[in-house]
């Protein structure tokens, strides 16, 4: 099946942290999987998140749950010659180590925290560098958005979206998304629904979530009470084809900084963002500071009232079209050469 040998994904994906690790893991499996046999090692996956990303996968490796992190659960399944990528903040040094002992490693990081003996790392924030890290001496460095992992219709539609002029005041000035992530569990997608209501703004707004989300009926109960006020359409576990070709048609996206928010970047489209945990903000900075995206801060303590003035200054402020040109700047459609050679030298 495989022409270069195989790489197994360790990551985990539900409701108690997201689904965020899954998709980016999916994504690059998806640029390497015509080359590579691409395997999923995942802790009791649950259905929701397999319809997701689960058809990119040659195969799935249920792992039994447990409480600790050690790297026994995954030795088992290696042999000599793979490739595994871990991506999750559970995969600390001890388990590297392990696991290195048999196999090359490549991590998939967001914060830096411990001591990585992985053979390369990924970082696909801006403004990120290796003095940040402490590694052994073997480490390679692949950081920023030369290395975005976002998934193949977002590819295309970055290819696509270098070539063309941004949209203007077309029949999609008030659309708009929402897309805060899998799992909300705070309901901070009730708060920027409401605050974006208010403003009057918008007629038409797409809610993006997953099937995991514990406040759907309070989502379905909030769009039937202002269905008088805005078309307001809940979308549950789009595929990344479907998810792209919804952006398109929006002229606003509202999303948490997770993958979603470079897969925004690819599309085209003006992009307000905030954090809802530690492990986004780096990747928030980064993107602020390249000019593609207005930063919220924090969405779970900001007042709904100041979301709502902010929305309406940052809609009737004509500069922001800049993002759209700076976004093609950042996301030139190439991130799977790129991810290809690194596995390709391992």
């Amino acid at each position: 099946m495989a022409l270069h040998g195989k790489i197994i994904f360790r990551t985990d994906g539900g409701e108690k942290i997201g689904l965020n690790h899954l998709i980016r893991c999916a994504a690059l499996a998806e640029m390497l999987r015509e080359q590579y046999e691409c395997m999923l090692a995942i802790r009791v996956p649950n259905p929701s998140a397999l319809q997701l990303v689960g058809g990119v996968f040659h195969s799935i490796i249920s792992l039994p749950d447990a409480e600790n992190y050690d790297g026994d659960e995954l030795i088992s399944h290696l042999q000599a010659g793979d490739i595994v990528v871990l991506d999750g903040i559970q995969f600390q040094t001890d388990y590297q180590k392990k696991i290195r002992e048999h196999c090359k490693i490549v991590c998939i990081d967001d914060l830096h925290s411990h001591h990585f003996v992985a053979d390369a790392i990924i970082n696909h924030a801006e403004g990120i560098l290796p003095k940040d890290y402490s590694t052994d001496e073997h480490t390679r460095f692949y950081l920023g958005a030369r290395y975005a992992l976002i998934r193949q219709p977002f590819i295309k539609a970055a290819i696509e979206n270098s070539s063309q002029s941004p949209a203007g005041e077309l029949s999609i000035a008030s659309r708009a998304m929402i897309h805060i992530g899998g799992n909300d569990f705070h309901n901070t997608t009730q708060k920027v629904l409401s605050a974006l209501v208010k403003t009057e703004m918008i007629n038409e707004i797409e809610i993006v979530v997953s099937k995991m989300n514990p406040n759907i009926s309070l989502l379905e109960d909030f769009i039937y009470a202002n269905r008088k006020t805005a078309k307001i359409m809940l979308c549950k576990n789009l595929p990344g084809d479907e998810l792209c070709d919804l952006m398109k048609t929006c002229r606003y996206m509202i999303c948490a900084a997770n993958n979603v928010l470079y897969e925004a970047c690819a599309v085209g489209i003006k992009i307000i963002s905030g954090h809802i945990s530690k492990t986004q903000q780096e990747l928030l900075h980064g993107l602020v500071a390249k000019g593609v995206v207005n930063n919220f801060g924090n969405f779970l303590t900001e007042d709904e009232n100041n979301l709502q003035s902010r929305f309406e200054l940052f809609m009737n402020d004509e500069t922001t079209w800049q993002q759209l040109s700076n976004q093609k700047l950042l996301i030139d459609g190439q991130s799977p050469v790129r991810l290809f050679e690194i596995f390709n030298k391992l």
